[in-house]
């Protein structure tokens, strides 16, 4: 028996079926050709996560897990990153470890706005989550505390406001929002006070009482 309406009807029915094989969860997951972590740290796939490719941003509150993880580096590594970096490029290059307030609350700000948008993203490669969190530690334990303790206090958060600046027009200019920024704006706002909150924290409560 055949019929205009048929052929929908048969297309409708293997696409549930589809789905009820996969489960509603599987709709959420990375494409099936995502390596695994064996194969991601392998030379040839860590060369192919250097290449740029244009970040391609959702609704990052739907996944819990990336929530959780940008709230552990937000409030507890981002600070101890800093902080430990601070002592380690002293002792390397002499000048004094010592943060001052004001910068080491802008550099965790820095710090957490990078983590965020690296989270925030859609990903589907390993490798490029180990390449851009990589970056991302030896950036906060080496570079940031080199801006932030060698030159003058001023001077250092000038640097940090050019970094902010870079990171907002990278993720202005060259993300793809499959959900409106707008929407999702209160991501960044989120984690930045989170940062600035814990910054504080940690500033007087752990690392200069």
């Amino acid at each position: 028996m055949t019929g205009p309406g048929l052929r929908p009807r048969i297309l409708l029915t293997s696409r549930l079926r589809r789905i009820g094989r996969g489960g509603l969860a599987g709709l959420d997951t990375e494409p099936e050709n995502t390596p695994s972590l064996r194969e991601a740290l392998a030379p040839t796939a860590l060369r192919a996560a250097l290449v740029p490719r244009r970040p391609v941003f959702g609704n990052p509150w739907d996944s819990e897990i990336d929530m959780f993880v940008c709230f552990a580096a937000v409030t507890l590594i981002d600070p101890f990153l800093l902080w430990f970096g601070g002592e380690l490029t002293s002792a390397i290059f002499g000048f004094g470890a010592h943060w001052s307030l004001g910068v080491f609350m802008v550099a965790a700000l820095v710090g957490a706005a990078a983590f965020m948008t690296i989270v925030g993203r859609q990903r589907t490669s390993i490798a490029v989550d180990v390449v851009a969190i990589t970056t991302w530690v030896l950036l906060g334990l080496i570079i940031a505390p080199l801006l932030g303790l060698a030159p003058a206090a001023a001077a250092a958060i000038v640097c940090y406001a050019l970094v902010l600046v870079i990171i907002l027009v990278y993720v202005l200019r060259f993300g793809h929002f499959e959900t409106a920024f707008l929407r999702t704006v209160s991501w960044p706002i989120t984690w930045s006070l989170l940062g600035l909150c814990f910054a504080y924290l940690a500033y007087t409560l752990l690392f200069y009482q």
